[in-house]
């Protein structure tokens, strides 16, 4: 334990260099930029994955990896849905690392993936992700040593996405203080009353841990203000009008159903608000420091529509980047 201190303390000292460095350094780079890992409980077109197609869409953003992580979903599954889903938009290219799950002692209201049996694997689900199995598989190793080796590799550079319970962030914590003070932002879904938040209540001690390690940077976006935004019928409309793309069939195929049952249908993009904030400063319309309490819905809606559905985009998915 003392040589890993020890290791914190020599690579905290790298940290404060990179800061200080003349002529411009990585954690002088506009917001909304750089280099991003997300780390959830992903689901087939859930706030998560919506969050993800945001992100990926962003071409000032570099898309590290997706590590899974339990909550709404088993890792497995969720790594079979991030893996399908990155397939759909081109970005095969992105690994995909299966992370840990914390089982929660309590088991009363809403469980998430304990209400249903742990796959075996990310190709066991008991349904298919929409439209099959992606062909590539998950990237070998665990979540906190993909999220540690991301960060050592590119110090001051790599922002976080916690979107799901904090259970490999704070692996990464325990396991790897040498990389917390080299991650240049941690983005979060909080909430006012911490029992009232999923994330927190499906691990509370990684919840702890990871509030508690000294981040440089954190964005909070409260589920309070985030939860003020939904996806109504309207806005379903404009986000698959237009020419076929992968996402806009997807949209229609997962959620049309729903809309037309329904008419009053509202679909959650808690985690996609989290995403825009971190894109566009201008989308926080009230903020206490690095705490979003009001988002902006009118700029939210034009940067989520534009980044997923832009203007022309045709049927064919965009190419993976280049190695």
């Amino acid at each position: 334990m003392r040589g890993k201190v020890l290791a914190a303390l020599t690579t905290l000292a790298l940290a404060a260099a990179l800061v200080s460095c003349s002529g411009g350094t990585p954690l002088d780079a506009p917001p909304g930029t750089g280099k991003v890992i997300v780390d959830a409980d992903m689901g087939e077109l859930n706030d998560d994955a919506q969050a993800l197609f945001l992100l990926a869409a962003a071409e000032q953003v570099d898309l590290l990896g997706v590590t899974t992580v339990g909550g709404n979903t088993w890792p497995e599954e969720g790594t079979a849905y991030a893996l399908r889903q990155l397939e759909l938009i081109g970005r095969a290219d992105v690994p995909v690392v299966t992370g840990e799950t914390n089982v929660p002692a309590s088991r009363e209201g809403y469980v998430g993936a304990l209400e249903r049996p742990r796959p075996a694997s990310p190709r066991a689900l008991a349904t298919p992700p929409h439209g099959g199995y992606a062909a590539g598989g998950p990237t070998p190793g665990g979540a906190a040593d993909f999220i540690a080796g991301q960060v050592s590799r590119h110090p001051g550079e790599v922002t976080v996405f916690a979107l799901g319970p904090a259970t490999n962030l704070a692996r990464v914590v325990r396991d790897h203080p040498e990389a917390v003070p080299l991650i240049k932002e941690v983005v979060y879904l909080g909430a006012a009353d911490e029992s009232a938040e999923f994330n927190r209540w499906f691990d509370p001690a990684a919840s702890a841990a990871a509030f508690a390690a000294p981040f440089p940077r954190r964005l909070v976006v409260t589920l309070e203000a985030a939860d003020r935004i939904g996806m109504d019928r309207e806005t379903y409309e404009r986000v698959v009008a237009g020419p076929a793309t992968p996402v806009r069939t997807l949209f229609k195929e997962l959620q049309g159903p729903l809309f037309a049952k329904d008419a009053g249908h509202r679909l959650p993009v808690w985690d996609a608000v989290a995403a825009a904030a971190f894109l566009d400063p201008g989308v926080v319309a009230d903020a206490d420091g690095r705490t979003v309490r009001e988002v902006d819905q009118d700029r939210f809606w034009d940067l989520y529509a534009g980044l997923l559905t832009p203007p022309g985009s045709g049927s064919s998915p965009a190419a993976p980047a280049p190695a």
